[in-house]
């Protein structure tokens, strides 16, 4: 029998579900073969002789119940451990969530904060700018102002001066002149300064329109302002030049003028002078 039992081998099936047998299930039958063992022995009195386990089917089988209660109990436990866990982690995800949202929350809010701020800066930087582009408009319209009534006074100076030099020249000069030469000089005089008040008026007039003109565009930057400068130097240059200018030509009119009259007096006095003569 020994030798039977040693020879034996089991399958790989047998095998599987041994190891796979709950550990009360395979001591029971463990217990059941050394009995069979003990009974078989020599020295066993078969009648004396008791196994542990009276019925090894049922035995089993109630080790199985209880095992698979146990294991039930088991998987119930393991499966509300599971449960709580998967509850706390979704619990966590959600506070983390509404952590991440209130943080968006508040970041994009003070994002909004700093924009209105900047905002509001560069608000009132263009206040400031056009404040400032003001008050420089303002400057440059009373320089304009200025220049103006100093443009004036020289041209009415200048033109006074020199029709009043002329004219007593001419008087000097001529001092036995007939009313008629008096009232020829007395009309160049007014003719001139006519010219002269005319010449200012346009001058006013276009000082006028360069006041309006800077009141209308006062509201430009820095840059702006500076180009303008620039453009009223240019302005200037030219003026310069053209008030030289109309000097001279004004210089030109008077001087052909007041010659030609005087020439043409001079011409009639020698023509009388001559038919005198010729009575005599």
């Amino acid at each position: 029998m020994e030798d039977t039992m040693s020879s034996y081998s089991f399958s790989h099936q047998f095998y599987q579900r041994w190891t796979c047998a709950p550990e009360p299930v395979r001591a029971a039958i463990t217990q059941e073969l050394k009995d069979i063992t003990t009974l078989l022995q020599s020295d066993t009195s078969f009648e004396d002789f008791t196994f542990n386990t009276h019925d090894l089917d049922a035995h089993v089988d109630e080790l199985y119940d209880n095992y698979n209660a146990e294991q039930a109990i088991a998987k119930a436990i393991t499966d509300k451990q599971e449960q709580e866990d998967a509850a706390a982690a979704k619990q966590k995800l959600e506070d983390e969530q509404k952590k991440e949202e209130e943080t968006t929350r508040k970041a994009e809010a003070t994002r909004k904060e700093q924009e209105k701020n900047t905002q509001s800066a560069l608000e009132q930087d263009n206040i400031d700018k056009e404040l400032a582009a003001t008050d420089v408009a303002k400057v440059d319209t009373d320089k304009v102002v200025a220049d103006s009534a100093v443009t004036d006074d020289f041209v009415t100076d200048n033109s006074s001066a020199k029709t009043e030099k002329l004219t007593s020249e001419t008087t000097n000069t001529k001092d036995n002149a007939s009313d008629n030469k008096n009232t020829d000089s007395k009309a160049i005089s007014e003719q001139t300064q006519a010219l002269s008040d005319s010449h200012i008026k346009d001058i006013n007039n276009k000082a006028s329109a360069a006041i309006n003109l800077a009141l209308k565009d006062a509201k430009l930057d820095a840059t702006h302002q500076q180009l303008i400068r620039e453009l009223e130097t240019q302005v200037d240059d030219y003026l310069s030049e053209q008030m030289m200018l109309m000097s001279e030509n004004l210089k030109s009119w008077l001087r052909a003028e007041v010659t030609q009259h005087f020439s043409e007096q001079s011409d009639s006095t020698t023509n009388n002078e001559a038919a005198k003569k010729s009575i005599h």
